[in-house]
């Protein structure tokens, strides 16, 4: 079977970006500094990429976010976004919503959900980054070949590659290819579709935001592996993808530091 790729992570990513917001300011990163531009938000722009840069490790960060966006289109609508700026997978520009990721706030739920927007989007920039994935100029991938996104395909031994081979194959995979191929050119139709696909699969997706994409499920995976406990007897596809990371020591340790530098948001 021949799979043809229309990045559901990028597609989404035009919907969001065609949503009625207001754009703060962009600021570009340089040696792990917000540089200013005499701006009445350059203190906020700092502010939200030092934390940022405390909370994640720094060789990835630093190494990666070349720009942050700040911007709104209201609470609990578009938090936050990673995106490329390089077809070589070694610049993005991280996006962030104010009114979503707020640290100062005493809302705990809104605390939790500030922290949870900062894992998953740094869960992009973790399984996406250079080391990750190659460009290349294929747009057809045969069932068992490397997975291929909208930014490249997928090394052999990267984490989603070794995640869509134990996750995403046979029916599962046959269907969401399907309702990419037969309605995902329109926001409404795919949406509903994919809803219907976590609906039919709920053991095996953490949220319904997982089935939107291999991309998103690995990065929603990642997420739970990050806040939740580990879990012991894991009964379900979804509590497997959880543990999936822990065989990465690498990633144990990542889990440890995100832990630690957030600890004062979740407790």
């Amino acid at each position: 079977m021949n799979l043809k790729i229309i990045s559901l992570f990028f597609l989404l990513s035009t919907f969001y970006q065609s949503t009625s917001g207001e754009r703060i300011g962009a600021w570009n990163i340089k040696n792990g500094i917000v540089e200013k531009k005499q701006a009445k938000n350059d203190k906020l722009a700092a502010y939200y990429w030092n934390e940022f840069n405390r909370i994640f490790p720094q060789e990835l960060t630093q190494k990666y976010i070349k720009r942050i966006v700040l911007m709104t289109d209201g609470i609990d609508e578009k938090t936050g976004a990673l995106v490329a700026l390089s077809s070589k997978n070694d610049k993005w520009q991280l996006e962030i919503d104010i009114k979503d990721v707020n640290f100062e706030t005493k809302d705990k739920r809104r605390l939790h959900e500030s922290v949870y927007t900062l894992v998953h989007e740094f869960g992009h920039l973790l399984t996406l980054n250079r080391t990750q994935i190659r460009p290349t100029d294929k747009n057809l991938q045969d069932e068992g070949e490397l997975y291929l996104t909208q930014e490249g395909e997928a090394y052999r031994k990267s984490y989603i590659n070794k995640f869509v081979n134990l996750f995403w194959k046979g029916a599962l995979l046959n269907r969401w290819d399907y309702i990419q191929r037969e309605y995902c050119y329109t926001e409404a139709n795919c949406v509903e579709k994919l809803y219907d696909l976590y609906q039919n699969n709920r053991t095996e997706f953490l949220t319904d935001y997982a089935a939107e994409s291999p991309e998103e499920d690995i990065v929603e995976s990642w997420t739970a592996f990050v806040l939740r406990p580990r879990i012991r007897k894991p009964r379900t596809i979804a509590h497997k993808k959880i543990n999936f990371f822990y065989q990465f020591p690498e990633l144990v340790e990542y889990r440890k530091m995100i832990r630690q530098n957030t600890r004062q948001y979740l407790h």
